[in-house]
C-alpha cells in the first residue's frame, strides 16, 4: 500500500451450517470495532452463535470479554495460538488475499471494493468449498 493510504481490517465470519459469510471493514483491529462487528453479526443471525476465533488481543480484551458476558447468544471457542490452519475462515482470507493482490489499482478504496466484491460474489457453496467443508 502507498504510504499515504491508511489501512483497514476486515472482520468476518463463516456460518459452517449454511456457508453464508458476514464481513465488515473497520479502520483497524480494536476491541470497540470487535464489539460493533459482533453486534452487527447478532442482527444478521438468529439463535445462538458459536464463535471460533483466534487469540488476537482485540478478541480477548477485557472490554470484549465483558461485552460477551453480557449477551447470552454468543459462545466463544479460542483456537490455539498461531494455528490459522484450524480456522476455516482463514482459507477464505487466503483466497481473498490472492484475488486482491491481483488488483492493479492500489488505492485503499479500490482494494476495499475488491474485498467487498469477492464476498458478494461468493456463493455459500463456494465459501464452504474454499474452507474445505463442502460435501456433495
Amino acid at each position: 500500500m502507498p504510504e499515504e493510504n491508511d489501512d483497514f481490517a476486515l472482520y468476518g465470519t463463516l456460518d459452517l451450517t449454511s456457508g453464508h459469510t458476514h464481513v465488515e471493514a473497520f479502520e483497524k483491529g480494536r476491541s470497540d470495532y470487535t464489539i460493533q462487528y459482533l453486534e452487527s453479526l447478532l442482527e444478521e443471525t438468529a439463535g445462538k452463535v458459536l464463535l471460533i476465533w483466534d487469540q488476537a488481543t482485540w478478541h480477548t480484551s477485557g472490554q470484549v470479554t465483558e461485552w460477551l458476558d453480557s449477551t447470552d447468544r454468543i459462545e466463544t471457542y479460542l483456537l490455539p495460538v498461531r494455528s490459522p490452519e484450524a480456522n476455516p475462515m482463514e482459507d477464505l482470507w487466503r483466497e481473498l488475499s490472492g484475488r486482491v493482490a491481483a488488483c492493479l489499482e492500489r488505492s485503499l478504496d479500490t482494494l476495499l471494493e475488491s474485498c467487498r466484491e469477492y464476498f458478494e460474489d461468493l456463493s455459500p457453496e463456494q465459501s464452504l468449498r474454499t474452507a474445505g467443508l463442502y460435501l456433495n
